[in-house]
C-alpha cells in the first residue's frame, strides 16, 4: 500500500482513490476505513467513568462497529435533507 500511495502522491485523483482503499485494522479506536466521501467508518464506544483502584477510568459499556457519518440513517434520505443549521432541524419545543 505504501508504494501505491507514494506513486499516487503526484496525481491528486490517484492519491484520493488510493486513500479510499485504505483499511487499518490495528488502531487505538479499532479498525477504520474510508467511505466514498472520504469520511471515516469505524467503531464508536460508549463509556462510563468509574473509580477503580482509587483512580477514575473509562470503562467501555457498549461498542458499535462500522459506524459511518450516516449512523443508522439511509444515505440517500440523509443527504436529501438540508445542511444542519440554526433553523434545521426545526426546534419544535422551543418557545417563540
Amino acid at each position: 500500500m505504501t508504494n501505491l500511495l507514494a506513486a499516487a502522491a503526484d496525481d491528486r485523483k490517484a492519491l484520493a482513490e488510493a486513500l479510499h482503499k485504505v483499511s487499518l485494522t490495528d488502531t487505538p479506536r479499532g479498525p477504520v476505513k474510508f467511505d466514498q466521501y472520504g469520511n471515516v467508518i469505524g467503531e464508536v464506544f460508549i463509556r462510563r467513568c468509574e473509580r477503580k483502584g482509587g483512580q477514575l477510568v473509562n470503562t467501555v459499556i457498549k461498542k458499535y462497529p462500522n459506524v459511518s457519518q450516516f449512523w443508522t440513517y439511509e444515505e440517500k434520505a440523509f443527504l436529501a435533507n438540508p445542511v444542519y443549521a440554526r433553523d434545521y432541524p426545526p426546534a419544535k419545543n422551543l418557545e417563540q
